[in-house]
């Protein structure tokens, strides 16, 4: 018998597991992980095996295995494990939490045919009605087909169809069956060709195709290569096809055959080795810490590697690394951006030149699942990707790498929920692997860890200049950038009404004439943040989410990253030069010429996004070279890499971008940065927003002098005393955490507790705080009842994000002590009953 975790829902089981019986020829084949097809009512669905044991009486009336799924999917015990810990934690179902090991495109589904039986064949068309004659008629034409297709081509609704069928099926004139969609990737096969000849036979060879110059032509080619080509190389340089090749393999002239080619994300990207640099005392010591722990690998470890920015974390990973595959383990490197992939990977190909695999969702689905085959076969011992590369096959793990661990784009904003930093620890509690937990700034959970030795702290205190292998051969360690806070306030008093203080625009006009570059940060994409009419107040809203539309310029749908604007010939032939967006749904709508309320022409648009900041930086400097670098500009295959090699090469002046230029980034020229707006989400209602507003600055910060001195950054706020931001100034981690855990202490927020949070979304207002409010009853009656003591709940109340796509959303929050764990939560949540139509987030990053 085995059981078996389905792709299915049954009820309100979103993830049933059952048993079923293995059939005499699959005994063999049929282990815990492997993926196969079951029987579940009339279809047949997915499912993941979990447990094998010998039939026993209550194998009576068991349906058996149907078959088993795609040889590549089959998890390892470590695999199903993680997921069942997924499962658990998180509150996914268990299928969803398992398919997160699988290969990617591995998932099928089996769909309903139809097909005309023999005396469907034979019956007179006529002596039916018209709708079950056209179905019939199809059939007869088109053989056996799937619902989807029948309906898309007969145009009839799901409902009417199948009463359509039923009448057919009745009377014996339609049989149903089953087909399987296929695989969303596959190995990938070229047609390969080679001579079939020795090459003493060349000449006489060409001798006897005198006649047939082009066949001719094909062997002298091919014998010059020396090798077996793609014919596609060979139809390009010789003009043949394939019906020549066919003839000159009837010959036996050539072989021609299938290979399977690896889809290599990498190609093109040609990295010179590079030499490791002398390593700083600090990274020597942070060094020997972790390689013992490697060496003796008898339980997880954690470090905290806690550097400023430019202190050399990367070296540090570098080097543990070559560690790791030394002593015969696989490592695995998290980065939170795929703008920070690009970078990281090169500098690791570098090192580590034919031994990387790349996973994240910039790829498509056949080089993920390239990458993942070979990370499960052992041909590559290193995995570099973001939050889902966390999965990957790595039987023989030994070392875990998570760099700027505190980033919140770690947690899965969809279910199942999980983080892939904490999925990264239990890991490597299952693999007995060391753990490099890297930042700048840390998450204050993880730097509270620190302090109370479950994690060992090491520290990074001085840049380093990275230039090779004498890198540390300075007179003088490279010092922090100076961080100057400007009072917005002041300079709207003193009349200035620029989008810059005049301290920032200097600082670029003095960074553009020393030929250096310069960052400008706003953590708001667009030209605008909202439109509103000067005379009612009114402001356009999204149709179907509760926040304003924001204002974007309108481009072409390849632009060139330099110098973006709507181009003025566009604006004078009456061309749209700007839309709304609604940044939640990603609804489109026209730009109002009046107010829809007062009628008012005074309409207009308010607050900044990086659109209008590159616009504002082309009328100050006109000659500079401005690059855009956010979601809007980057959303292509291989733009953040365009874009890094821009920068790299000088070909950029003012890079403008939001926090994907913020994080890890190592930027050899940049000697300002400017902070556009550091008030962006200062006083958002949630317990991180200190903490994020800190965070993003330092890092932004960082990007400035990691080469040379005299760097500067200049940080624009209309809340110059903020704590946070006065700790960003000084460069000051510690500060900033000490008042920070204060903070929490006090209101008793992570890490102090835990939190689980429940949003319900309805298409109307009253439904969903209604929902809410019964809830709420449930969870304070189970409470009391249950009498968990240092239990609380906070709530039910309106999310911050009040409406998005048409849905109301309530929430409520419930504070838990550390003490209870996943299963003990899991326990308590089932206690509670069905939560139907609730989103449930386990240790939630956010609680907007």
């Amino acid at each position: 018998m085995a059981d078996v975790a389905l792709k299915a829902r049954l009820g309100a089981d979103k993830s049933p597991v059952l048993t079923y019986l293995v059939p005499v020829a699959l005994q063999a084949l049929i282990a815990p992980g492997r993926l196969v097809w079951v029987p579940l009512r009339r279809r047949r669905v997915q499912g993941v095996v979990l447990r094998v044991a010998p039939a026993g009486d209550e194998a009576t009336g068991l349906r058996e295995l149907d078959a088993l799924g795609d040889p590549e999917g089959f998890l390892t015990p470590v695999g199903l494990e993680l997921a069942q810990w997924v499962a658990t934690t998180y509150r996914a179902p268990l299928y969803d939490a398992l398919s997160l090991l699988l290969p990617p495109g591995v998932g099928q589904e089996a769909e309903l045919t139809w097909r005309a039986t023999p005396a469907g064949m034979l019956v007179d068309l006529g002596s039916l009605p018209e709708g079950e004659r056209s179905i019939l008629y199809y059939l007869r034409l088109h053989g056996e087909q799937r619902e989807r297709d029948l309906r898309a081509a007969l145009r009839g609704t799901d409902s009417e169809l199948r009463t359509l069928y039923r009448a057919l099926y009745e009377r014996g004139l339609v049989a149903s069956g089953t087909a399987q969609t296929p695989p969303g990737a596959r190995p990938r096969t070229v047609r390969f060709a080679q001579l079939a000849i020795a090459p003493e036979q060349l000449a006489s060879t060409l001798e006897t195709l005198r006649r047939a110059p082009r066949q001719a032509a094909v062997i002298e080619w091919m014998a010059d290569q020396a090798v077996a080509l793609p014919v596609s190389a060979i139809y390009a340089a010789t003009g043949s096809n394939a019906a020549l090749l066919r003839m000159l393999e009837q010959r036996g002239l050539i072989a021609l055959e299938q290979r399977e080619v690896r889809r290599d994300p990498l190609a093109g990207d040609h990295v010179m080795p590079d030499q490791p640099p002398v390593l700083s005392p600090d990274q020597r010591t942070a060094y020997d810490a972790i390689v013992t722990a490697l060496e003796a690998p008898e339980d997880a470890a954690v470090f905290l590697l806690h550097g400023i920015t430019g202190s050399g974390k990367t070296e540090v990973y570098l080097r543990t690394i070559a560690r790791a595959l030394r002593l015969g383990r696989q490592a695995l490197v998290l980065v939170p951006e795929i703008a920070l992939t690009t970078q990281l990977v090169r500098r690791f190909a570098a090192r580590f030149a034919g031994q990387i695999a790349v996973l994240h969702s910039g790829l498509s689905l056949g080089e993920r699942y390239d990458e993942w085959r070979r990370l499960r076969r052992g041909e590559a011992r290193l995995a570099i990707g973001s939050r889902s590369a966390v999965f990957a096959p790595l039987p023989d793990l030994g070392l875990i790498v998570i760099d700027e661990e505190h980033e919140l784009t770690y947690k899965h904003d969809a279910a199942p929920r999980y983080h892939a930093r904490d999925c990264a620890l239990h890991l490597a509690t299952l693999t007995k692997s060391v753990v490099i937990l890297g930042s700048a700034t840390p998450a204050v959970e993880s730097y509270h860890r620190s302090t109370q030795g479950t994690y060992r702290l090491l520290e990074l205190r001085e840049r380093v200049s990275g230039l090779g292998p004498n890198a540390q051969a300075r007179s003088a360690p490279l010092l922090l950038p100076p961080v100057r806070l400007i009072d917005m306030r002041h300079e709207l008093q003193q009349g200035n009404r620029s989008i810059f203080s005049r301290v920032l625009q200097q600082s670029l006009i003095a960074t553009l004439e020393r030929g250096e570059q310069s960052i400008l940060f706003l953590n708001r994409r667009g030209a605008a943040s909202f439109v509103m009419c000067r005379d009612c107040g009114y402001v356009v809203n999204c149709g179907v989410c509760s926040g304003p539309m924001t204002l974007h310029y309108e481009e072409d749908p390849q632009p060139s990253p330099v110098n973006e604007r709507p181009s003025r010939e566009a604006v004078q032939a009456g061309q749209p030069a700007s839309v709304l967006i609604c940044h939640s749904c990603g609804s489109r709508g026209a730009v109002p010429l009046v107010c829809p309320k007062c009628m008012s022409t005074r309409i207009r648009r308010f607050g900044v996004g990086t659109q209008r900041v590159a616009e504002a930086v082309a009328e100050l400097l006109p000659a500079a070279r401005v690059l855009r670098w956010d979601r809007d500009t980057a959303s292509g295959k291989g733009a953040h890499g365009r874009m890094l090699d821009l920068l790299l090469r000088r070909e950029v002046d003012i890079l403008v971008g939001t926090q994907m230029i913020a994080k890890g980034l190592d930027l050899p020229f940049v000697a300002l940065v400017g902070v556009v707006a550091a008030d962006t989400g200062l006083h958002l209602p949630d317990f991180r927003s200190g903490e994020r507003a800190f965070q993003l600055l330092t890092q932004v910060a960082g990007r400035a002098g990691r080469r040379t001195s005299g760097a500067e950054v200049v940080i624009q706020t209309y809340n110059p005393e903020h704590y946070a931001l006065l700790a960003a100034q000084e460069h000051d981690y510690r500060a900033f955490f000490l008042q920070e855990i204060a903070y929490r202490r006090e209101i008793g927020y992570p890490p102090f507790s835990r939190l689980v949070r429940f949003v319900y979304a309805s298409s109307g207002e009253p439904a969903a705080r209604r929902a809410a409010e019964q809830l709420a009853e449930r969870l304070q009656n189970l409470i009391t009842s249950q009498r968990l003591e240092n239990w609380s709940l906070i709530g039910p109340a309106p999310a911050f994000i009040q409406q998005i796509r048409g849905r109301w959303r309530w929430h409520l929050i419930v504070r838990i002590p550390l003490t209870v764990d996943a299963r003990a939560l899991a326990w308590l949540l089932d206690t509670l009953g069905p939560t139907q139509g609730w989103s449930i987030d386990v240790d939630p990053v956010h609680v907007l």
